[in-house]
């Protein structure tokens, strides 16, 4: 069975959360094994899914130490073009606690900066936190509608 037709069934049976992490569940694991073969549509879907992970497993602290953040520009252009303006504005914020608000791609570069900026970055970005966890935006909606409109894009 195809991918778009993996996507489709997910999107027929489930619903928000369940469906979106089911889809990233399909998409992941080609992620780290070869990212070549997935679109930029179904990337977009693999980096919303690492930045809530993270942030919800552990805070932006933990988002920036591990590898996830290594897509931060990546997940903040698919943010924009998804729609959720409030997750796109807490992300940005988070960001702007590295000096120039850049994040390194490497993560041994991004871990010494962190070392730097943690006594100052962590309450900002337990705050952060606390607002991201609100939902204030139904993210899943957003996301289940981008993935529909671009469905012909899921290989």
């Amino acid at each position: 069975m195809s991918l778009t037709k993996k996507v489709k069934k997910i999107l027929k049976n489930k619903s928000g959360e369940e469906a979106i992490m089911a889809i990233d569940n399909l998409l992941k694991p080609i992620f780290y094994s070869h990212p070549d073969k997935l679109t930029e549509e179904e990337k977009t879907v693999v980096y919303i899914e690492e930045l809530e992970r993270e942030v919800n497993n552990g805070g932006f602290s933990q988002f920036f130490f591990n590898t996830s953040a290594d897509f931060t520009e990546e997940i903040i252009n698919v943010l924009k073009i998804i729609g959720p303006t409030k997750f796109t504005e807490i992300v940005q914020k988070a960001v702007a606690q590295f000096p120039n608000s850049y994040v390194p791609k490497d993560r041994t570069k991004r871990q010494k900066i962190l070392e730097r900026i943690e006594n100052e970055a962590d309450p900002v970005w337990d705050n952060l936190g606390a607002e991201f966890y609100k939902y204030e935006e139904d993210i899943y909606t957003l996301m289940r509608r981008y993935i529909l409109s671009n469905i012909k894009r899921f290989r």
